[in-house]
């Protein structure tokens, strides 16, 4: 049996479904020692990994199909050989390895790599992730343990992913060009501040709003119109689209590497996760050899 169809479903994204093509399905699709893999878990399996079968062929649906069908044997067995240790895959479990990774991210570690975790959590993949590591640690605890060696070879091998950029502080001034003379008020704001004002005054002066793009966005405008002004000192006057803006760079600090032994916890958890999913092809094996499998799908 492939084992494709199970690694497919944790990366698959939705797309368009329709159920009424694998209306010749049996009722029974396969069975698994007697349990029965029913046409309707076939066909909720082949939604949640999406697929579009509108104009698919009698033998790319019976294909379709029979992978569907696979995976849901596969979820079986391994089910099966987790509660004999009294585990199963749940919600609770899954939050609180979500909250422990969570914890191990250090911080400067961008927002993204937070967003992308709450998103793999709530995934099925995930749950059985969390569920798999619970019983290697009963059964075989050495398949998932993690030597300090393997966390510093991942490290030293991904040390850019864990650069940090550089950390600015910036006063912003915006002027928005619908104001009437607006390029006029830049640059005689421009002149104050260069005068000695002091900056977050004239700032709640004339932009009282204070209503900044992005982060990235105003560091953006600043390196393509002033990239080498040094901290302490205020922009030449910048400008997109929509409004003028003059920059001041309070404080600077340089690219930095997040040490070893602040990702030591995450990198920990991240080895543990990859070692439980190289087991579960190897436990899907031994499981397969010894189950009673039969499909009733007819190819025509």
């Amino acid at each position: 049996m492939r084992f494709a169809a199970l690694l497919a479903l944790f990366f698959a994204a939705a797309t368009a479904f329709s159920a009424g093509e694998f209306d010749f399905l049996p009722e029974t699709v396969a069975s698994v020692n007697g349990e029965a893999i029913t046409r309707d878990a076939v066909i909720a399996r082949l939604r949640k990994s999406g697929g579009n079968f509108s104009e698919s062929s009698r033998a790319t649906l019976v294909a379709a199909a029979k992978s569907a069908a696979e995976t849901e044997i596969y979820f079986y067995l391994l089910g099966r050989l987790m509660a004999a240790e009294g585990v199963a895959p749940s919600e609770k479990a899954a939050q609180e390895k979500l909250v422990q990774l969570e914890k191990a991210v250090p911080n400067g570690m961008p927002d993204p790599v937070r967003s992308e975790l709450r998103k793999l959590a709530s995934s099925e993949h995930f749950r059985w992730n969390v569920a798999l590591q619970e019983y290697l640690g009963k059964v075989a605890p050495e398949t998932i343990a993690v030597s300090p060696v393997e966390i510093e070879q991942r490290y030293r091998i991904n040390q850019e992913q864990f650069r940090l950029p550089e950390q600015y502080q910036l006063g912003v001034i915006r002027v928005r060009k619908n104001r009437p003379e607006a390029r006029e008020i830049a640059e005689n704001t421009r002149a104050r501040l260069l005068q000695g004002e002091q900056f977050d005054r004239v700032a709640a002066e004339v932009d009282p709003d204070g209503e900044l793009l992005p982060g990235a966005e105003i560091l953006d405008i600043l390196k393509q119109g002033d990239p080498s002004l040094p901290a302490g000192s205020v922009s030449r006057i910048l400008e997109n689209d929509d409004a003028y803006f003059i920059i001041k760079i309070k404080s600077k600090s340089p690219g930095r590497f997040i040490p070893l032994e602040q990702l030591t916890p995450y990198l920990r958890l991240q080895l543990a996760s990859e070692k439980a999913g190289r087991v579960l092809e190897l436990l899907l094996r031994g499981e397969l050899r010894k189950a009673n499998i039969q499909f009733f799908i007819e190819q025509e």
